[in-house]
């Protein structure tokens, strides 16, 4: 089964169980913190299963209307993904400037700080089952979602350190700075997800030290080749695309700079993998 799909089915499968308990656990400590977390989880419910489909939608070959294939409804779904963790992170900190002033109190913290232990070790395990199947495919998609489930981890020990606060202090407030910095990290995160899925979409040039490679490459290929033109390259979902103009040496046959083109075309997808490659051939002094 692709290796996406079932990664994605663990995230939403972990997050439904995530936002179950630490909504129980929220609604009886009280705690501004533990509830935001389990508002956080039942949108990754939401978010994944979206992904999900996307992937699904993604994964389709090319047809006659999509002759680059599907695989950009993984990068609208990641800008879409970054755009709602974006506004969470904003009702995260308008809620907790709200039971500030509202001088809201934490009850039964250790439950709550039990609570944030377990889905503390359930997210590690997530974030493993996501980094093992992002690395193997390499997809946006699944950077974004492990991305956002790292990050709660990351919420869930500023979480945690607040409620231990709480409790050695007696002071409420640590609760509701909690809620403040896992928003703002959340906004972070979704703010880098928003800049590289933007990219995507609008078939940004792939980065500088991954030109300088193919440079490299296509020049030390073959003495035959004198240089190239017209460089094109992007990233859809977990394709990238190249086609550029190959300069060569006039005085040969078609089949001989066909021969050096095909072998530059294995090469490149050897060096970089899951890549579209299409060479033009032109003459020496050719347009």
């Amino acid at each position: 089964m692709n290796e996406k799909i079932v990664s994605l089915r663990w995230a939403i499968i972990l997050s439904s169980c995530l936002s179950v308990l630490k909504a129980a656990a929220g609604l009886f400590s009280a705690s501004t913190a533990l509830l935001a977390s389990a508002l956080d989880s039942l949108m990754d419910v939401g978010i994944s299963s979206v992904n999900y489909l996307a992937v699904q939608k993604g994964a389709k070959p090319p047809d006659e209307d999509h002759a680059y294939g599907h695989e950009k409804i993984e990068s609208l779904a990641s800008y879409t993904q970054g755009i709602i963790i974006i506004l969470f992170a904003a009702l995260l900190f308008i809620e907790s400037i709200r039971r500030s002033v509202a001088g809201a109190s934490v009850l039964h913290s250790n439950i709550a700080i039990g609570t944030v232990i377990v889905a503390t070790f359930i997210n590690l395990i997530l974030t493993q089952i996501l980094g093992r199947a992002e690395k193997k495919t390499g997809s946006l998609i699944l950077k974004a979602e492990n991305a956002h489930y790292s990050m709660d981890i990351l919420s869930y020990l500023a979480i945690f350190l607040a409620l231990l606060l709480v409790r050695i202090t007696k002071w409420s407030g640590w609760d509701i700075v909690g809620g403040i910095l896992v928003a703002g990290y959340v906004a972070f995160l979704a703010a880098q997800i928003l800049i590289q899925a933007g990219n995507e979409l609008v078939d940004r040039s792939l980065p500088k030290r991954f030109l300088d490679e193919l440079d490299l490459l296509i020049k030390n290929h073959d003495p035959r080749i004198l240089g190239y033109h017209e460089m094109r390259t992007r990233k859809v979902g977990t394709k990238t695309f190249i086609d550029f103009h190959l300069v060569m040496k006039p005085k040969q046959s078609f089949e001989n700079a066909h021969a050096v083109a095909e072998s530059l075309i294995e090469k490149i997808r050897f060096k970089f993998q899951n890549v579209d490659v299409t060479i033009h051939e032109d003459p020496e002094g050719g347009i």
